[in-house]
């Protein structure tokens, strides 16, 4: 039994309102890029704050859980860089704005980024797993994923972080993204009940299991989608 079974529900409430404050300020954030379109630095900019943010809270409270979870969130967006190099090179749809330091195909701040975004999802989705049973918890965090980051492509395009095209699109955002993206969320849940029961070393292993499924959901919503 881990120690995280015996946390204060004051320290769980107090992680779910830190988490849902972050995800509405990084909202507020490129909603608002969107309107200006500077590149780079504002996408650069926020995801230090949110990571700052992350370590910030993660010190002040001795949250050993989120850092667990900050060690996935890492871990699977470095892995992601596959997901983006494939998204450029092999489909043709993605394309990053110029401007900053790139590493294989994406923008340095893009790992961090990832990390930032599913350390959101993660908790969210961790909370509705102990109010829900597994399937309709991972059902809820897919469906919130499918809206919460196309939103995050949605406004790209206005902040010239990145664009997409060649695809069947929905405003901004192809429907394979989207499609993607919810199957991306969908095993959240799982995995954070994995990360609850195992070794803190896991935590950095199932994130990169977790960035290799970002590459295969995409994949396969690609394929479905185009």
């Amino acid at each position: 039994m881990t120690a995280f079974l015996q946390e204060s529900t004051e320290s769980a409430n107090r992680r779910i309102k830190f988490v849902l404050f972050t995800l509405a300020l990084s909202v507020a954030w490129i909603f608002s890029s969107s309107f200006l379109g500077w590149g780079w630095v504002t996408a650069a900019t926020i995801t230090l704050i949110i990571l700052s943010l992350n370590l910030l809270y993660i010190y002040r409270y001795r949250d050993l859980w989120l850092g667990h979870i900050l060690l996935f969130g890492l871990a699977a967006g470095w892995t992601e860089l596959l997901a983006d190099r494939w998204l450029v090179e092999v489909t043709g749809t993605l394309t990053y704005a110029p401007g900053g330091p790139f590493v294989l195909r994406s923008p340095l701040y893009m790992p961090f980024a990832w990390a930032n975004v599913l350390v959101q999802l993660a908790c969210l989705g961790w909370w509705l797993s102990n109010r829900f049973n597994l399937p309709l918890a991972s059902l809820l965090i897919g469906l919130f994923g499918a809206v919460n980051i196309p939103l995050y492509e949605q406004w790209a395009n206005g902040a010239n972080w990145w664009f997409y095209g060649n695809a069947h699109m929905i405003g901004n955002t192809p429907w394979y993204i989207i499609g993607g993206e919810f199957l991306i969320v969908l095993t959240l849940p799982a995995l954070m009940r994995l990360a609850q029961k195992a070794p803190a070393a896991w935590s950095p292993l199932l994130g990169i299991a977790q960035g290799l499924w970002i590459w295969a959901a995409y994949a396969l919503a690609y394929a479905l989608i185009g």
